[in-house]
């Protein structure tokens, strides 16, 4: 071969590799996904791709001659990092690291970086190629989950550990049988609860039908798979009745059987918890015995009350109409002092008839035939006023009010109620004007289940102190005077009596010389 042709060729084979890698640049600069960079030997970057200028935010004319540690954090760029990469990939021919890396803007992105060292054909380090990868998304999907595990993993224990502290909590109650039946109601554990109240061990009943705790009657029935069924198609029964304990005793059981289903709602078994209520039982059977005997006590005393009132009346009325008789009979002859003790043995007559009609009425409430029925106060007000209506004119009495609400009731003992109250206010009043005002508030508190309202009945009569707001309701007591006030003394005890059969209070509240005021609050 002549020199020419051996230099034609050399100068075809270095054209060729020139115009490879003119390509190959090219090649590199349009890729977008990699940033692919050229560094000299001291970390210069010398070139710039597409992928460079996506993932990292500089233009080419941005960056090229600056060194490659701008794409450090501050802490890595201390610490030495980017010099500590080349010279690992200077040693080694390569290096990798993953970590943040920053943009042009100053956010951050996950890159996965790495630094290839480039030799010369005496194999000394001429520079390096460096490729980084955006792995933001994927470092974001693994530390979700990372976190979603950890977060599985500390549920899982909780929940392991809360399981324990539950069948400890279970196995340790001692006033509640509870156990886990299977779909057939054989018995899975036993707590010490079970073990107070039915007498076995576990090891004694466990894997045994639940059915041993029931009277042979009950189970003659069919009772037990009864509840089970029941359960099953409603997800729940309760019962009450006698049971059985190992030794043979009886209890009142109050029994829940709850059914266990698995994800595709499918029943797996049951639960039963059951509450020995013996002595609740026997304690519900003395007070339903002491009700009936009360019951017929207060019947017997209401007989009494009736025939004794009539008995006492007897001998009243013939007091009364002897003392007409004296007086028709000598009325020429009699003097004045002869006058004043016959209208003292009259006046005391009908005394006595008036307190035997208030006991004989004050017995009786409570214990009457009269139904709850709807009853307008206001119309019961107004038929009291009419009752009082000589004595209103007599006295000019000024009488106030307010709309008073429609409830539950026993019409005719609320006008009784209501009758004393006005009463008493009319009597009780030596103002030149009797003031007599009554109102009513509804309430948001409730009163034996229902809404309640405050009934107030006030006047500016003489009052009386308020160390008495209790014991005034008490039967027979009087604060004033027979001579100075008439009256049995037993009108407010009744009133309080009607109050509380409709299931509400009544109070008292007063002043001497400065008026009363009686507060009635009622379920409306």
């Amino acid at each position: 071969m002549t020199k020419y042709e051996e230099s034609r060729d050399t100068y075809l084979a270095r054209e060729s590799a020139r115009q490879g890698a003119e390509h190959y640049l090219r090649m590199v600069e349009e890729i977008e996904d990699y940033a692919i960079i050229l560094l000299n030997t001291k970390g210069i970057i010398q070139n710039w791709n597409k992928g460079a200028t996506k993932i990292k935010g500089y233009e080419a004319e941005e960056i090229i001659g600056k060194h490659f540690r701008v794409f450090y954090t501050e802490a890595d760029r201390k610490a030495g990092l980017p010099e500590t990469l080349l010279g690992e990939a200077a040693k080694n021919g390569r290096a990798t690291h993953e970590g943040l890396r920053v943009k042009k803007d100053g956010s951050t992105f996950w890159g996965n970086i790495v630094i290839t060292a480039l030799h010369d054909d005496h194999n000394n380090v001429v520079g390096f190629t460096k490729v980084t990868r955006d792995l933001t998304a994927r470092k974001q999907a693994e530390d979700e989950l990372r976190q979603q595990t950890e977060y599985l993993i500390r549920n899982n224990e909780q929940l392991r550990q809360s399981e324990e502290r539950y069948h400890k909590m279970v196995a340790e109650v001692k006033d509640y049988a509870i156990l886990l039946l299977d779909k057939e109601g054989i018995i899975q554990n036993w707590n010490a609860g079970a073990e107070r109240i039915k007498g076995y061990k576990a090891n004694e009943i466990v894997g045994k039908s639940f059915t041993n705790f029931y009277l042979p009657a009950d189970v003659a029935a069919g009772l037990p798979y009864k509840l089970l069924k029941e359960a099953e198609e409603q997800g729940r029964a309760s019962h009450e009745g006698w049971r059985m304990r190992k030794d043979g005793s009886k209890f009142w059981g109050n029994v829940v059987i709850t059914a266990l289903h698995d994800d595709e709602n499918n029943v797996i078994g049951f639960t039963k918890v059951t509450r020995d209520l013996t002595e609740k039982k026997k304690a519900d059977e003395r007070l339903h015995e002491y009700a009936h005997q009360l019951e017929r006590k207060n019947e017997e005393l209401e007989e009494f009350a009736y025939v004794a009132s009539h008995d006492l009346k007897e001998p009243l009325r013939k007091i009364l109409a002897f003392g007409d008789l004296l007086y028709h009979s000598y009325k020429e002859k009699i003097d004045d002092r002869m006058d004043m003790y016959i209208t003292r043995m009259r006046d005391s007559a009908y005394r006595m008839m008036t307190l035997i009609d208030d006991l004989l009425r004050f017995s009786r409430i409570g214990n009457e035939q009269e139904q709850f029925e709807l009853t307008n106060l206001n119309t019961i007000i107004q038929d009291v006023l009419q009752d009082f209506e000589a004595t209103i004119k007599e006295k000019k009495a000024e009488i106030t009010v307010g709309q008073l609400p429609i409830i539950m009731a026993r019409p005719s003992q609320l006008h009784q109620l209501f009758q004393n109250l006005i009463g008493n206010a009319l009597k009780f009043n030596d103002k030149p004007v009797p003031e007599i005002k009554i109102s009513s508030v509804h309430l948001d508190e409730r009163l034996a289940g229902k809404d309640s309202c405050r009934i107030t009945v006030e006047d500016n009569g003489i009052g009386f102190s308020n160390e008495y707001k209790n014991s005034i309701f008490d039967i027979f007591q009087r604060l004033h005077g027979q001579s100075d006030y008439g009256g049995s003394g037993i009108g407010l005890a009744i009133c309080k009596k009607i109050v509380e059969a409709h299931q509400g209070q009544i109070e008292a509240y007063g002043a001497e010389g400065r008026g009363a005021t009686f507060v009635i609050t009622i379920p409306c």
